[in-house]
C-alpha cells in the first residue's frame, strides 16, 4: 500500500514538474505605457476618424494570427494620405492586439504602414469615435478627405486606347488578308 503511494505522489510531483516546464501555447496582447496623443500621432502613418462600413476577414496573417479587413468612411484627417473609403487591416482577436471593429460604429484610427497596408490595434492609440472626445480635442481641428471628382453619368470616362489599338490591329491584319486572297484569285483566273 506504501509503494501505490509513493508512485501516486511521485507521477503526481512529474505531472506538476512537467506543466510548468513544458507551459501549453498561450497568448496575451501587452501595451507598452500610454503615450501622449502627440507622441501616438507622431509614430502613425494615418490617423482619421470614421465610420466602420465592413468588417471582413483577410487573407493576411498578423503576428501569427488571422486578420480582418476594415473598410472605413472616412470623416476626418490629420494625418497621412487618406482617400475617403480606406481598408485597414487589424489582427482578427484581441489576444493577438487586433481591434475589435464593428460595422457602423465610428472611430478615432491611428494606423501604422507595414508591407503596404495600413494596420491599427489595441496597442496603436485606435478607439471608439465616443471616447475619443480628449484626443479629439488635443488632436483639433483635422481636413476633410479629399473627394473623388464626380461625373456626369454618361460622361467621357477616357479613350481606352490599348483595345482601341487592338481593334485597330485586327482590321488592318483582316483587311490585308482579304486583299491579298482577292489577288491571289485574279492570279489564277489569268
Amino acid at each position: 500500500m506504501m509503494k501505490v503511494m509513493r508512485w501516486k505522489l511521485f507521477i503526481l510531483a512529474i505531472t506538476m514538474l512537467a506543466a510548468n516546464v513544458w507551459p501549453g501555447k498561450a497568448a496575451a496582447c501587452t501595451c507598452a505605457e500610454p503615450v501622449s496623443v502627440q507622441e501616438i500621432k507622431q509614430r502613425s502613418h494615418a490617423v482619421f476618424e470614421g465610420k466602420a462600413v465592413s468588417v471582413k476577414e483577410s487573407s493576411l496573417a498578423l503576428f501569427g494570427s488571422s486578420s480582418k479587413a476594415v473598410s472605413f468612411q472616412v470623416n476626418e484627417v490629420w494625418k497621412g494620405q487618406v482617400a475617403p473609403t480606406i481598408t485597414v487591416i487589424t489582427a482578427g482577436a484581441s489576444d493577438s492586439c487586433g481591434f475589435a471593429f464593428e460595422e457602423g460604429e465610428r472611430y478615432l484610427v491611428y494606423a501604422s504602414e507595414r508591407d503596404g497596408n495600413l494596420e491599427a490595434g489595441l496597442c496603436g492609440g485606435t478607439m471608439h469615435q465616443s471616447a475619443a472626445g480628449e484626443q479629439l480635442a488635443v488632436l483639433g481641428n483635422g481636413s476633410v478627405p479629399p473627394q473623388a471628382a464626380a461625373q456626369a453619368p454618361g460622361a467621357d470616362k477616357g479613350v481606352p486606347w490599348p483595345g482601341m489599338l487592338a481593334v485597330f490591329a485586327a482590321a488592318a491584319a483582316a483587311s490585308g488578308y482579304l486583299v491579298y486572297r482577292s489577288r491571289l484569285k485574279v492570279k489564277s483566273k489569268t
